[in-house]
């Protein structure tokens, strides 16, 4: 873990020393391409084949129903049953105030109206990552957002496991707990290629949601013709901002849980009091070594973990607005006051009782956020995803007149004269518009 002083360099210089560079795409992508390609070509059978290639094992079979889905809730211990179904609550009660509504305003002057009214998507598909137990939480974070926008059929795609040839009961639980209409047994490029394109089997989707690694990212930036997306997803990244009232061992604590994702993952300690910044570093790899992920931790660490010394805290807030992680947490006393200066994050994380863990699992907030700096342009997961606005206008022959009078002249001004001539078609009064 590198170590930079902040303290007498400009934010802006500061923000370009800790920026990584951007991800390579030219191997995934043209992986993704080939993948893709197959699927497109094979359906079913490239699927199949495919899975065999890279998961190394063949899929008992390809699409799970809710029968399936809710044995697996059976198998599954009652523990983390119970904390699943809390998960999925917490979840859906953050959610819910997000289900948008429409609008209609009024024009003119005898009933005229324009407005948007939300329509959700009519099938969704969610790609979950594959690991030996599966990522159930992000099972739970796709789904429950689009049943709640009235999406009519979600699709859940992960891997198979290489035991059984079906994915974890774990992340099969979370499907059936969170509303899901059938599992994909299908991980990497050719489950998003198969929901995308569709196969004998699998019906194509909308849009795909979730995150993936670069070959699940190539083949969604494949296929963004074919297809709506959620953005690219890259390793995982916080920035901890941290000052006397946060302990060494908390803020050690909540960069080993974002190193712990990926060796990619960054993870970033912004420190504004006097503390030294190598025990700072010490305690956090000593306490890495305990760890079953040790060596990724150590890894990621090395490759793009940083100790700041910052002067301020407006400084660091300066700082994590330049970089836009995924993740910050103010780990600083009155983190309130500064809550609404973050501009760029996927989310904030207040004060030093709020671990960025929290948001991952149980608190209710969504965890597939913007990485790799989108968080300038685009926020997390959310309802909102899953529905579209589609406007509507209603003119009624009184106010045609004046409606049509200036689009006729902008219409001409454009050389849209067809434009001008069915403006002109709708109108009553000859005074209204000149042909």
């Amino acid at each position: 873990m590198r170590t930079l002083d902040a303290r007498a360099i400009p934010v802006a210089e500061a923000a370009r020393a800790l920026a990584r560079s951007p991800a390579a795409l030219e191997k995934p992508t043209a992986v993704a391409r080939e993948v893709v390609a197959q699927v497109a070509r094979e359906g079913d059978a490239a699927l199949f084949a495919l899975a065999e290639r890279f998961d190394g094992v063949r899929p008992a079979r390809l699409l799970l129903g809710r029968d399936a889905l809710e044995e697996a809730l059976l198998r599954l211990p009652l523990a983390l049953a119970d904390a699943l179904r809390f998960a999925a609550r917490q979840i859906e009660a953050f959610h819910r105030p997000q289900v948008p509504v429409g609008y209609e305003v009024s024009l003119g002057s005898v009933g005229s109206t324009a407005g948007q009214t939300p329509r959700a998507l009519d099938r969704v598909g969610v790609y979950v990552p594959g690991g030996p137990a599966g990522y159930p939480s992000s099972v739970l974070m796709g789904v429950i957002p689009a049943k709640l926008a009235g999406v009519r059929e979600v699709l859940v795609a992960t891997p198979p496991s290489k035991v059984t040839g079906l994915p974890p009961d774990a992340v099969l639980a979370a499907s059936s707990i969170a509303g899901a209409d059938e599992v994909l047994v299908a991980g990497g490029a050719q489950a998003i290629a198969g929901m995308a394109l569709g196969t004998e089997s699998v019906r194509r989707v909308d849009k795909v949601v979730g995150p993936g690694n670069a070959y699940v990212t190539a083949a969604k930036l494949l296929l963004a013709d074919r297809v709506g997306t959620d953005g690219i997803a890259g390793p995982s990244e916080v920035l901890v901002v941290a000052d006397a009232s946060l302990a060494t061992e908390h803020l050690a604590a909540e960069l080993l849980a974002q190193a712990e994702h990926d060796p990619d993952a960054v993870a970033i300690g912004v420190v504004v009091d006097d503390r030294d910044l190598g025990r700072v570093v010490e305690a956090a790899e000593a306490r890495a070594r305990s760890f079953p992920r040790s060596r990724q931790i150590l890894e990621s660490f090395a490759r793009n973990g940083w100790l700041v010394k910052a002067p301020s805290v407006a400084y660091a807030v300066d700082l994590a607005n330049l970089l836009a992680p995924e993740h910050v947490v103010l780990g600083v006393g009155q983190a309130r006051a500064y809550a609404y200066a973050i501009r760029n994050a996927g989310c904030v994380f207040l004060g030093p009782s709020t671990t960025a863990p929290m948001g991952d699992y149980s608190a209710g907030t969504n965890h597939v956020l913007p990485t790799s700096g989108s968080a300038r342009w685009r926020g997390g997961l959310s309802v909102r995803d899953f529905v579209k606005f589609v406007s509507f206008l209603e003119v009624r022959e009184a106010d045609a007149g004046p409606l049509a009078a200036p689009a006729s002249e902008i219409a001409r001004a454009e050389g849209f004269f067809a434009h001008a001539d069915a403006l002109a078609s709708r109108v009553t009064s000859q005074e209204a518009v000149s042909r």
